[in-house]
């Protein structure tokens, strides 16, 4: 699936992803760069743009879940959890 949506909206999030990378404590020049790009890049708009790297970003995260539960045994749900209470706490 190389052409297929989700893989190009997959590779606009690795894109994004990356450059948070690069400087995740800032500042975001990088990061807001690339993520203006995708948005206003895409043919049928910045709505359109945004809903693509929403979905892009969200499918990443879905994929890091299920390989961490692959690796770990800990299910995906479980990691949100984890990670929902330690920002509860904060």
């Amino acid at each position: 699936m190389p052409d297929s949506p989700r893989s190009d909206s997959a590779r606009n999030a690795i894109e994004v992803v990356t450059a948070w990378l690069d400087s995740p404590d800032g500042p975001p020049d990088l990061l807001l760069s690339q993520m203006c790009n995708h948005v206003q890049a895409h043919p049928k708009g910045d709505l359109y743009g945004a809903t693509s790297l929403i979905m892009g970003l969200i499918y990443l995260c879905g994929s890091l879940l299920a390989l961490r539960e692959h690796e770990t045994g800990i299910s995906s749900r479980q990691t949100v959890r984890d990670l929902g209470l330690e920002y509860a706490q904060d």
